[in-house]
C-alpha cells in the first residue's frame, strides 16, 4: 500500500480566509501555467474554480475555452476542511482524494494537505505519489503560502 502525501504549513490567515483563498480564489495562486492540463498542451490556463457544494466539480477552463473535470467535491466545510476527488486525465475509477484542513493555530492556521488513494492506480502508484508530493511543495508550499502572505 502506498502511503499518503502530508503536507504541512501555517499561513498568516484566518481558518476561514485561508479556505477562501484556497477555494474560492484558486485561480489567484494556483500555478496555472505549469499544474494544469493546459500546461500538457504548452499553454496557460484561464481558470480553475471550485463549485461550493459537496458533488460540485472542480473545474479548469483551458487555455481555447474548453471546460474540464479536475475532480468533484467530497467535503465542503467552509473554515474547516475542503475535500475532492482527485481525477484530472485518469479515468473515473482511478480517482485519488485530496483533503485540505484548516485549522486554527496562534494567529494563524496550520493548513494540511493529505492526498490518499494510490491504491485505485496499482501500477502507477509510487511514480504518481513521488511526482506528486514534489508538485505539492511547489502549488501548496510555496504558491498558497506566497499568496497568503
Amino acid at each position: 500500500m502506498t502511503a499518503p502525501i502530508e503536507k504541512t504549513l501555517v499561513v498568516p490567515l484566518s481558518a476561514d480566509r485561508a479556505f477562501d483563498l484556497f477555494t474560492d480564489r484558486m485561480s489567484s495562486w494556483w500555478p496555472l501555467d505549469k499544474h494544469s492540463l493546459s500546461a500538457g498542451d504548452g499553454k496557460v490556463a484561464r481558470d480553475v474554480r471550485i463549485s461550493p457544494e459537496v458533488g460540485g466539480n472542480v473545474t479548469e477552463t483551458k487555455h481555447d475555452g474548453t471546460e474540464v473535470v479536475w475532480g468533484k467535491v467530497v467535503t465542503w466545510q467552509p473554515g474547516k476542511s475542503f475535500a475532492m476527488t482527485w481525477q484530472l486525465d485518469r479515468p473515473e475509477d482511478e480517482v485519488t482524494y485530496l483533503t485540505i484542513i484548516f485549522d486554527p493555530d496562534g494567529t494563524g492556521t496550520r493548513v494540511t494537505l493529505i492526498h490518499d488513494g494510490w491504491n485505485a492506480i496499482p501500477q502507477a502508484a509510487q511514480a504518481a505519489r513521488s511526482h506528486y508530493s514534489t508538485g505539492w511543495d511547489y502549488v501548496l508550499c510555496d504558491r498558497f503560502k506566497s499568496a497568503a502572505e
